[in-house]
This record gives structure tokens, sequence and C-alpha cells, in this order.
């Protein structure tokens, strides 16, 4: 018996603060939130939440019914095991990616 493969995942204040994100940006109808990693990201740190459109094969993470977030499969695939967060950290709050 094989053993399910572990989800991608994002904690409720994460998925509270994208929604609030979301929401301040006015994101046009099919715009979205995606987390994106180098090469795709190109900011400072190891990733990223940028604005795009929906892509075939992407994971959606929800919040109260609603996309909050997209990531591309094989990057949910890649951080199977992570766990994006939003909490106080040494440069002030911000969004963490904690990975198991």
């Amino acid at each position: 018996m094989t053993t399910p493969k572990q989800a991608f995942q994002a904690t409720d204040e994460a998925k509270r603060q994208l929604r609030a994100t979301a929401d301040g940006r006015g994101l046009d109808p099919g715009q979205y939130l995606r987390l994106a990693i180098p090469p795709t990201w190109t900011g400072g740190g190891e990733f990223g939440i940028v604005i795009d459109s929906r892509g075939p094969g992407d994971v959606s993470v929800s919040w109260e019914g609603r996309p909050v977030l997209l990531v591309e499969r094989e990057v949910a695939d890649q951080l199977a095991r992570s766990v994006l967060d939003y909490k106080d950290t040494p440069a002030g709050m911000g969004f963490t990616l904690d990975v198991f």
C-alpha cells in the first residue's frame, strides 16, 4: 500500500492575508496571486508572490470558497512538505515558507 502524497499547505493566517492582499490590489477578473520560486521569481529571497492568471494544471489554495493563491503543479510537488505561513519574522510580519 502506498502512502498518499502530502500536499502543499497554507495556514489560515496566510490565507487571510492573501485574501486581504488580493482585495487590496483590486485584481482584475481572471487575475490571482501566485507563489513563484526562481527562476520565475526574480526578486529577493527564495520565493515571492506575484499577480498572474490561472494556468493549466495549477493548484489552487482557497479561503472561504474563493481561490487566494495559485501554485504551478511542479512547484506544488516540489513544496509538498512545505507550509506557507504569515507570521512575525526578524524583518517584521511577512510570509514564510516552512519546509519540513
